[in-house]
């Protein structure tokens, strides 16, 4: 058949291969490479611990300090507008008025009801003055009946003693009957002017229970009239309060950057949520340089880091700060973590919307750091020789930050070995310096320190 030739030639390199990795396996005791028969010399250097300094930088954004729209709480009439877009306010000042008649009539009645309640609470007063007097006359009167009952059995007694004496007489003939019932007359005249006398002290004893009675009720009126007095002053408060938002106001010392009404307009509040705003405010004195740091550098920026921010509009003037605050989350949408830089803005030339690049200073605590002559990179990936017993050993390695110095060695792993765990370093490896491309795995060396 015309494919035998084929195979036949296909068979015969395969067992010349074979035979090649026979020979290979026993000049090298296993490794997959030859090793060189002289040691070579190769210059050998420790990772060193080392504090390495970078920075995050990522483009951002201005923003005005703060950004506030601001809406008709009540409806009415726009009657003046004496601010406009681009205009500087102050803090509380005028941008509109709006005409509120209705709102303005009620207020008035409000007040006029405050004066009728104080009206209300000065006559209660004068009728605890009468209800004190009634009250005061009333306990003169029992007085006058209490002495006068004294007075009365003071002469009923008199005149029991005189019924009893004259008996006496009359009994012992001294003097006649006639006498003894005239008396006697008296003495029943006295129980009379006594009994008369209880009655008037019990009647002055109730109309001082009534006039007492009329004076708790009076002090009742008082109180009920000095509730209604704060009550009608609560609801004038309320309808004062109401007045202030004929006047929109800046709530902050800025610039008008958006204006949407005119003189004559009817605003109708929204019912909603949210009302179409009549202004907004914007604070421009400083401004929030907003910036995403990337989450493999998010544990890097924190507030009161050091960043730099330049602007390229302005002719890339760069003005130093740091961060003042940050979300402290990654937003895993963006997988970034949001930073905002304030920068002072006295003169205005920072204006919001405008292109920032900012600069974050970066610190990488103790990190191994080998010379990049350590290092070989092929295929995307990083390789390292260490020596170990004399021998070359080939090791992946991930690199992480670079400096001056050199590499950041992250961790390292065999380089014949693609599956398994990474491993730290400990430190103490010592790395071949330059020249890694004449090395082999399992090659004799002969380590010389740098």
């Amino acid at each position: 058949m015309p494919t035998r030739p084929r195979l036949s030639a296909v068979l015969a390199l395969a067992l010349a291969a074979c035979a090649g990795c026979n020979r290979s396996t026993g000049a090298t005791g296993g490794s997959s490479l030859s090793a060189s028969d002289a040691p070579a010399v190769v210059a050998v250097a420790t990772p060193k611990r080392l504090d390495l300094n970078w920075s995050v930088e990522q483009p951002g954004t201005v923003q005005a300090f703060e950004t506030t729209p601001l809406v008709a709480k009540l409806p009415g009439y726009v009657k003046t507008i004496p601010k406009d877009l681009g205009d500087p306010v102050e803090a509380d000042e005028v941008l509109a008025t709006i005409d509120i008649p209705e709102l303005e009539q009620e207020a008035a009645q409000k007040v006029a009801a405050v004066g009728q309640a104080e009206a209300e609470v000065e006559q209660a007063r004068k009728g605890i003055d009468v209800a004190a007097a009634h009250e005061t006359a009333a306990g003169a009167m029992v007085t006058e009946a209490k002495a006068a009952i004294a007075r009365a059995e003071a002469d009923f007694a008199r005149w029991e003693s005189e019924v009893r004496r004259v008996e006496t007489l009359v009994s012992q003939k001294v003097i006649d009957t006639q006498t003894l019932d005239e008396t006697r007359k008296q003495s029943k005249s006295a129980a009379a002017t006594k009994a008369e006398v209880a009655a008037r002290v019990a009647s002055a004893e109730a109309a001082l229970r009534e006039a007492t009675a009329r004076r708790g009720r009076a002090d009742a009126d008082l109180k009920a009239a000095q509730a209604h007095v704060r009550l009608a002053e609560a609801d004038a408060r309320r309808m004062t309060a109401l007045l202030h938002y004929r006047e929109i106001r800046s709530p902050f010392k800025g610039v008008i950057t958006g204006r949407y009404v005119h003189t004559g307009h009817f605003l109708q509040p929204s019912s909603g949520t949210r009302s179409e705003p009549l202004f907004t405010v914007a604070r421009l004195d400083v401004v929030r340089v907003f910036v995403d740091v990337p989450e493999v550098a998010a544990d890097q920026v924190k507030a009161g880091s050091k960043a730099v921010v330049r602007f390229p509009a302005l002719g890339n003037r760069e003005v130093a700060g740091a961060v003042t605050r940050t979300a402290r989350v990654v937003n895993p949408d963006t997988r970034a973590l949001r930073a905002e830089i304030d920068l002072q803005n006295a003169d205005g030339s920072l204006t919001p919307g405008t292109y920032a690049m900012a600069r974050i200073a970066a610190t990488t605590k103790d990190a191994y750091v080998v010379p990049a002559a350590c290092v070989l990179f092929a295929d995307e990936t990083a390789y390292c020789y260490a020596i170990e017993g004399g021998k070359a050993v080939k090791l992946r390695v991930r690199v992480g930050r670079t400096d001056p110095v050199g590499y950041q060695l992250l961790e390292k792993r065999l380089a014949t070995v693609y599956a398994g765990d990474w491993q730290p370093l400990t430190g103490t490896e010592k790395f071949a310096v330059g020249n890694l491309g004449a090395l082999a795995d399992g090659q004799t060396v002969t380590p010389k320190e740098e």
